[in-house]
């Protein structure tokens, strides 16, 4: 199938928006990022979208509208792909929101939704670090963790489209109760937010008073985030490589059950937390070892995002591709 024109992705997160017009080969062309400034509301924050996309379109010489063949919009929360309605996303405190006809009668263009770490898997997989790959993996580690699954060539959505929700695996049945009600989820070990909180909780303690960590935060635990107790770990405090080892080893167990699950040639990483380097990753890579059944786990390739923060915005921008079988691989 041969298609001429452009696509565009954006990605709608909590904090920013972040839009990218790509090409038939998944190149971005151009892109352009804004506040997402959710407490604001739904509707500063569509208007906002809408001029964002109008200025993005108009600094490319000589585009026309129907250039565009499509637009794809990757968000986290609950979505109604089938109507392009945003059915909750706790990120944005959106409940209903039918973004999707609003920007089809806006802009005259198909739009899609999708969550966000699936099309950031689509991403890699068709033009990052899965390409020429039928089974891959994308996580996420951040905030929270999140993923998206490429099985035998077809991404995975489930029944309603909200497959491969690796951070709510649980991996202690007596472990702490996460917001999503289960106990023991990965993601209450191993997210940016749950490795501040739990060193947070360690200096309130008194755990930490002479740890460099505390130190760096001025002894203050609402001034630790993920990002300061990877930089003391890098520095050598033995506290801080500690929780990322414990980390590591929390996201090797999940990871096990994803690996026997889907049976991957490829996991590729994405997030903030994964920029914390070997000392996550040499732990969590030696408890798969450990753990999992050894002629599926010994094969099995780690990768970095090779799209870094745009994974999101160019696979919901080749959504359309996708869809429409124009994908090869």
């Amino acid at each position: 199938m041969t298609i001429d024109g452009y696509f565009l992705g954006i990605d709608i997160g909590g904090t920013k928006m972040l839009a990218a017009l790509v090409d038939t080969q998944g190149r971005v062309i151009i892109k352009d990022q804004q506040p997402t400034l959710a407490a604001q509301g739904e509707h500063e924050v569509i208007s906002r979208l809408i001029h964002m996309i109008e200025s993005l379109l108009s600094s490319v010489p000589n585009l026309h509208a129907r250039s565009i063949l499509s637009l794809g919009i990757a968000t986290a929360g609950i979505l109604d792909m089938d109507t392009g309605t945003i059915v909750l996303s706790t990120n944005l405190g959106w409940k209903n929101v039918a973004l999707g006809p609003i920007l089809e009668r806006k802009f005259g263009i198909p739009v899609r939704l999708i969550n966000d770490a699936s099309a950031a898997a689509l991403g890699e997989w068709i033009v990052g670090a899965g390409k020429g790959t039928e089974d891959c993996l994308y996580v996420t580690v951040s905030t929270g963790i999140g993923g998206g699954v490429i099985s035998g060539g077809h991404l995975l959505l489930g029944a309603s489209n909200n497959a491969a929700e690796i951070g709510h695996i649980s991996i202690d049945r007596k472990g702490p109760i996460c917001k999503c009600g289960n106990k023991g989820c990965v993601e209450m070990y191993a997210s940016g937010n749950s490795i501040a909180r739990i060193a947070a909780e360690d200096i309130i303690s008194g755990k930490l008073l002479t740890a460099p960590l505390a130190e760096m935060a001025g002894h203050d635990p609402n001034k630790v985030t993920a990002k300061l107790v990877a930089e003391a770990a890098s520095s050598g405090d033995p506290y801080a490589i500690s929780l990322l080892k414990e980390a590591g080893e929390a996201l090797g167990t999940a990871m096990v059950t994803f690996i026997h699950l889907f049976n991957p040639e490829i996991i590729i990483f994405g997030g903030s937390v994964s920029l914390c380097g070997d000392v996550l990753f040499e732990p969590m890579w030696n408890t798969i070892q450990k753990l999992g059944i050894e002629d599926m786990v010994k094969d099995v390739k780690i990768a970095r995002s090779s799209l870094g923060v745009d994974a999101g915005a160019v696979g919901a921008a080749l959504l359309w591709k996708y869809e429409n079988q124009a994908v090869t691989i």
